[in-house]
This record gives structure tokens, C-alpha cells and sequence, in this order.
């Protein structure tokens, strides 16, 4: 449950959006394409885009009572879940798969979750050993001693170690040592004093209390011991690198010597953690917080043993919670669904069990997701629609005004490198080693434990780039710096992001925005500092590195002078990456659909005439161009190609959102708000404004001056 953002999350998967949905080859929509239903006609897009293509949808829909927000992806993550479990349930009954398959051990674990009264009944009874093991600890080597084979019981502790692609070399597989688990989303929340973290750190603390009760902690004082916890992980955040500094990807590149590691945090037995980890043959481990292990001994050695017993055992409690009573997670969705989240009531059951199922074993499930859900028409479609985006992309490269022809070279060959994953793996995952246990939080533990030790035995081995590291129903799409690759799971590849039965113009509106944005992060703030075979490295000139440096801090001034909510603005340089692949997604996507509809025979032409104004009511003459909004009418269907792939961009983020989980959103996530990116990225193409005849005076209108366009 590490909640701070770490470096496998920041940079290995760069996330492209938030949530998702599903394929259906069996339901399709009774309209393909944009949906008019969705919209406001009577709002002039010059007044307000964002409510002329979504506010038929915004007037029609309501957040349900346990979702944070409500938009496209979470309606189609619902449709998604539902179709899941349907899945689930109707293969249990068919008695189709064998107790040892894959399939048959996925079913099983859900059921195990849904057997909410036997885990009503056991409590934390199966989790008690390793609360016993963490009460005896009684000083900082006990402790250590307890981490050096913690990572097999559920607890991240202190000094965390996983593996990932080597920064220097992404070719192969290697050893990385990480930063303390965190209660917080971030470390901002343990040092910004403002009202909302005050908020957030009061309900952390009220849940720790009661967290800490389940162990038996009298009520009287658990809450004084959470907030001693709590003092500790403020100590350990504080020397972690800040959430701007991780953006330079360099200051998390720091390869040590076992030896060398041992001197900066001698407590720890290396030797013994590594063999029991399984990789005593690793030598060199890249160090991602440098200065946090420099600090550690001195902050634990200053530390309370009652206090590390309590940080250990709530790390215990909070990353079982879901998995042992129902109590237990009422307490946790306190903290997690309603104070961060602003959620009124828990999601399901049935819900809570699937996410753990796939999370754990989700290539079984997604094995007949797939058979029933994404159609070969779909891959076949969605195949060439990614080469043509791509293409799209090399040829804005080409035309890129301020990059120097030798930055260029370096470019394409990052372009023409770059893998693509669509749909599912041609290899699917085996789950041999999982065994069901005689709890559902000791099958989770299996499950969890036999995907650690997968992902421990790659070190020092060659990474296999045909790999997925995420079940193919996973409603997502990401960029990986580190294997310079695109991937587009089947479960976002449905409408309204993507319908092969669409045109041209709402599929590159809708999914050729998604495809350019994860194309764009290779060369973004973060992307651009990895070469075409993912190694950390510098392939710019000075002089470009410069300029595209100037051209990314006006982007981060356009946003921080967006205000979200009252009082609460973007954050320019914590949501630039997102921003320019936002800027760059709709920009290539456009391109992708102009060239389509150029060479693709039969393809509709684009009527590309601006808007033109027209007599508004009690007038005879037309008004001139440049004339207030009042003195315009609303557009209207047939809509051009160009204007039904803005509609489509804009349609893809609308959204309602609790107040609460905005708030948090803002301070947390590296996107801006889905209001905020259905409309702002547009504002910085021409093409938009032609269009839509935006003229100067309108509210949507951005001056050319103050658009900002990198790819």
C-alpha cells in the first residue's frame, strides 16, 4: 500500500489516463461515433466548449453514492466490472475449469472474498503470526531483523526492494532500493499546513487509531500512538525527494555496491535480506533516494522500539484491510473512499474482491475477458489506426521548428524504436506457484508473494519487452520510458474511446488522442531523457535542450494560472508531462485524421469553411466576423470532420467529481482535472478556432501569443 509515488510508478508506466472501460462485440452502441444526446446545442462553443460537447451527458447524470466522480471511464469501468464478475460467476458454475487451472484458482479466490462471513469470523486471526512476530520486536536491530524477511509478509517497512529495467542499461533487468512506506498520498501532506491536508492527516490519524484497535491497542491511547506514528513517517519523508525533484529523473539514479549501501545503512543485515529475498547474486542496486538512506539510521536509531512496532503493524493492518473482515474495511474506505475520495458508501463486495483478483491474478480472468469481449475486427482496426498516428508523429517531427537537424535524427530513431503492445499478450501469465489457502488473506498472500518472487528472479536477467506487466482488461493506457513502448489493454479499447464501427473522425477524436498523448510521453519532460532503447541518456543538443526547457516552463505557466476550484489551482510543473502529451495528443491525432481522410479511399472530405456568423434574432444583415457571442447561434449538426474530432477529444474527459476528490486530485495526481483537459489543449491549436469560428473577445479564444505548442 505505498502511497508515495515512487519511481517504478512515475516512470516505468507512464499512465495515461485514469480509468476505463470495455469491448463489447456482443452489445454494441445504437450510435457509433459522437452522440448528440451528450451535447448542449444551445451553447455556443465559443462561450463554453466543454459544455457544448458534454452538457446533454452533465444535465442527465448523477454520481453515484459510492464513486468519488462520475465520467466516461468510471461508467464504462462499471460496465466493465459488472461484465467481469458476470464472467467469473458463470464459470464457477459451469464447472468448466479444473481446481488447479489458472482459471480455477482465480475463481476460487473470488469466491474466497466473497465469503464475507467467514472472514467476519477469523478477524485477523490469519494475519496473526505476523503481528506477533512485530510485538516482540523490543529495539532498532529487532527491527531490521524483522524487515529482512518482511517483504514475504506483506510489509514494505523502510528499505523496500524491487526490480525494473536499468536505467543505464534498459536491456536488462535490475535491483532498485526504494523509499519508506507512507500512510499519506505524498509527501506534500506531511509538510503543506493548508486546511484540506489538515483535514486528510485528522482522518489518517482517527483510521490509524481504530486501525490499530484490531491489534489490540486499548482505545484510550490508540490514537496517541497513531499520531506517534505518524511523527515517524513525517521524519522519513523529509529527507525523500520532493515531487518537483522526481521529475528529474537522474537524482533516482544512484548505483551502489551491496558494500556501499551497507555503509550508508549498517543496520541491516544486506547479506541475509538478499538471500532471502532471492537475489544474493545482486551486487549493484540502484539507490533511488540517495539521501533518505543516509538518513535513516540516524532517525530510526532516535526511534521509540514501541513506536517502529506500531509503524510495522499498521503497515500490516492497512495492506490486509481488505482482506480480512468487513469491519476492517469500513475503517479503511473511511480514510481512503470518503475523506481523500469524498465517496458517500463502499462499492460492493463484489466489486472490492475483483479488484484484488485482478490485481493479483489478472491474466487468468483476462483470458476470458477477452475470448468474449474484444473481436478480431477491433485488433485488426485499432492496428492500423496506432501506425497511423505514429506516422502522424514522425511527420510533425519533420516540420518541428525549433529542433536542430541533429536532435531530429535522434528523435525518429526514438519514433521508429518504439514498440506497441495493443489489445493482449500473445503469451499469457501462468499462475503455478499460487496456492489457496485455508483463508482468503492467506491465498492473497500466496498470490502476492509468487508474483514478488516472478518479479525478484528477472534481476540481472534481460527484460522481455513481449512481456505485459498488466492484465489486458486493465481500462488504461500507458508509455514506458524504459522500454520506449505504447500499450493499449482491450479495456480501453471500446467506445467511446474507440468503435471500429465509428468514423474516422470520433475514433481520432477519442483514441488518436489517447495513442498521441502516450506516443508524446517518449518525449516529454520525463520520456525525453531516455533513448530509443530506454537508457537513461541525453541524445539533445544543448541549445534544443534549451528550448524545448523554455517551451515546457510557458506550459507550466499557462496551467498554474488555471483556477480548479476556488482557491485551489493547477500545478503547472507537477502535471507538465501530462499537459504536453495532452498538447501533443490532440495536435498528432489531428494530423493522423487529416491524412486519413486524404488517402483513404471513400473516406468523407473535410469541409474545412470556417463558421461564419449569422443574423442573430431582429437582424437582416450577417454580423462581422469577430462579433460578440450573443450575436451568434449555437452549431449545429452536420458537424465537419475537423469539428467532430474536437467534439470527440473534449467528450472523452467530461465529468462530475465530488468536491473532496478534487481537492486531492489537485494535490496528488500528475494529470490536471478532466474539465481542464477536455478543453484546454485544444485552446492551443489553430485549427480549433478555424473550426469553430472562435474569434477574439470569445471566451474559449487563447491569443496566438499565448498558445503553446512542443510536438
Amino acid at each position: 500500500m505505498q502511497r508515495r509515488a515512487s519511481l517504478l510508478g512515475s516512470i516505468v508506466v507512464a499512465v495515461g489516463l485514469l480509468l476505463g472501460g470495455i469491448l463489447s462485440a456482443v452489445a454494441q452502441p445504437a450510435t457509433h461515433g459522437i452522440d448528440v444526446a451528450n451535447m448542449d446545442l444551445s451553447v455556443n462553443p465559443a462561450d463554453d466548449f466543454y459544455r457544448f460537447a458534454n452538457g446533454g451527458w452533465l444535465d442527465r447524470v448523477t454520481i453515484p453514492a459510492n464513486r468519488p466522480a462520475f465520467n466516461t471511464f468510471i461508467e464504462l469501468s462499471d460496465e466493465n466490472r459488472t461484465r467481469q464478475i458476470d464472467l467469473l460467476n458463470a464459470a464457477a458454475d459451469s464447472g468448466a475449469y479444473a481446481p488447479e487451472s489458472d482459471q480455477g484458482k482465480a475463481i476460487s479466490l473470488f469466491q474466497q472474498g466473497l465469503d464475507v462471513e467467514t472472514r467476519n469470523r477469523l478477524g485477523v486471526a490469519p494475519i496473526q503470526p505476523i503481528l506477533d512476530e512485530i510485538a516482540a520486536i523490543d529495539s532498532v536491530d529487532a527491527y531490521n531483523a524483522f524487515l529482512e524477511g518482511s517483504a514475504f509478509k506483506g510489509v514494505q517497512g523502510t528499505v523496500p526492494v524491487f526490480v525494473m529495467a536499468d536505467l543505464n542499461d534498459a536491456s536488462m533487468n535490475a535491483l532498485y532500493l526504494g523509499g519508506p512506506w507512507l500512510g499519506l498520498p505524498n509527501r506534500d501532506y506531511y509538510f503543506d499546513d493548508d486546511p484540506g491536508n489538515e483535514r486528510i492527516r485528522e482522518a489518517y490519524l482517527d483510521a490509524g487509531a481504530s486501525m490499530l484497535g484490531f491489534a489490540g491497542v486499548p482505545a484510550d491511547v490508540a490514537h496517541a500512538r497513531a499520531e506517534a506514528v505518524y511523527a515517524l513517517e513525517k521524519q522519513l519523508a523529509e529527507p525523500t525527494l520532493t515531487r518537483e525533484q522526481s521529475q528529474d529523473v537522474s537524482l533516482s539514479n544512484n548505483p551502489m555496491s551491496v558494500a556501499e549501501i551497507a555503509k550508508l545503512y549498517p543496520g541491516m543485515d544486506w547479506t541475509v535480506y538478499l538471500t532471502d529475498l532471492g537475489v544474493a547474486d545482486q551486487d549493484r542496486i540502484i539507490v533511488t533516494e540517495k539521501t533518505y538512506l543516509e538518513q535513516l539510521s540516524p532517525i530510526l536509531a532516535g526511534a521509540d522500539p514501541a513506536v517502529l512496532r506500531d509503524y510495522l503493524t499498521l503497515q500490516v493492518l492497512w495492506n490486509f484491510s481488505n482482506n480480512l473482515s468487513e469491519e476492517m474495511e469500513r475503517v479503511a474506505f473511511e480514510y481512503f473512499g470518503r475523506a481523500l475520495r469524498g465517496q458517500e458508501e463502499q462499492s460492493p463486495v463484489a466489486e472490492r474482491v475483483l479488484g484484488q483478483v485482478n490485481g493479483l491474478m489478472g491474466q487468468a480472468v483476462g483470458q476470458l475477458y477477452v475470448e468474449k469481449y474484444f473481436p478480431p475486427e477491433a485488433k485488426a482496426a485499432i492496428d492500423a489506426l496506432v501506425d497511423e498516428v505514429i506516422l502522424a508523429f514522425g511527420q510533425r517531427l519533420d516540420v518541428n521548428t525549433w529542433m536542430s537537424p541533429e536532435t531530429k535524427v535522434k528523435a525518429h530513431e526514438k519514433l521508429a524504436a518504439m514498440g506497441v503492445k495493443v489489445g493482449f499478450p500473445d503469451t499469457w501469465r501462468t499462475y503455478e506457484q499460487v496456492e489457496l489457502g485455508d483463508s482468503y488473506a492467506a491465498s492473497v498472500l500466496s498470490a502476492a508473494n509468487s508474483e514478488a518472487r516472478r518479479e525478484l528472479a528477472k534481476a540481472g536477467h534481460p527484460v522481455d519487452r513481449a512481456e505485459w506487466d498488466i492484465p489486458p482488461q486493465t481500462v488504461n493506457a500507458f508509455y514506458s520510458p524504459l522500454d520506449n513502448q505504447i500499450v493499449f489493454p482491450a479495456g480501453i479499447l471500446q467506445p467511446p474511446f474507440f468503435d471500429y464501427q465509428a468514423d474516422p473522425a470520433s475514433n481520432y477524436g477519442a483514441i488518436g488522442y489517447v495513442i498521441g498523448h502516450e506516443i508524446t510521453h517518449g518525449f516529454d519532460l520525463q520520456g525525453s531523457q531516455f533513448d530509443a532503447q530506454g537508457n537513461l541518456a541525453n541524445w539533445w543538443t544543448d541549445e534544443d535542450r534549451a528550448r524545448f526547457l523554455a517551451l515546457n516552463d510557458r506550459l507550466v505557466a499557462q496551467y498554474d494560472a488555471i483556477e480548479a476550484m476556488p482557491g485551489l489551482f493547477v500545478n503547472g510543473q507537477i502535471t507538465v508531462t501530462e499537459n504536453a502529451a495532452d498538447l501533443g495528443g490532440i495536435q498528432v491525432a489531428h494530423d493522423a485524421l487529416l491524412h486519413t481522410l486524404e488517402t483513404t479511399p471513400g473516406a468523407a472530405a473535410i469541409d474545412a469553411t470556417p463558421l461564419i456568423a449569422v443574423p442573430a434574432a431582429g437582424e437582416a444583415t450577417p454580423v462581422e466576423a469577430g462579433a460578440t457571442p450573443a450575436a451568434r447561434v449555437a452549431v449545429e449538426p452536420p458537424f465537419t470532420e475537423e469539428q467532430r474530432l474536437f467534439i470527440a477529444a473534449a467528450s472523452v474527459w467530461r465529468e462530475k467529481v465530488r468536491d473532496a476528490y478534487l481537492e486531492t486530485l489537485i494535490k496528488t495526481d500528475t494529470h490536471a482535472p478532466a474539465e481542464v483537459r477536455a478543453t484546454q489543449p485544444l485552446r492551443n491549436m489553430d485549427a480549433f478556432f478555424t473550426a469553430f469560428g472562435i474569434t477574439p473577445g470569445d471566451p474559449m479564444y487563447l491569443p496566438p501569443d499565448q498558445r503553446v505548442v512542443i510536438w
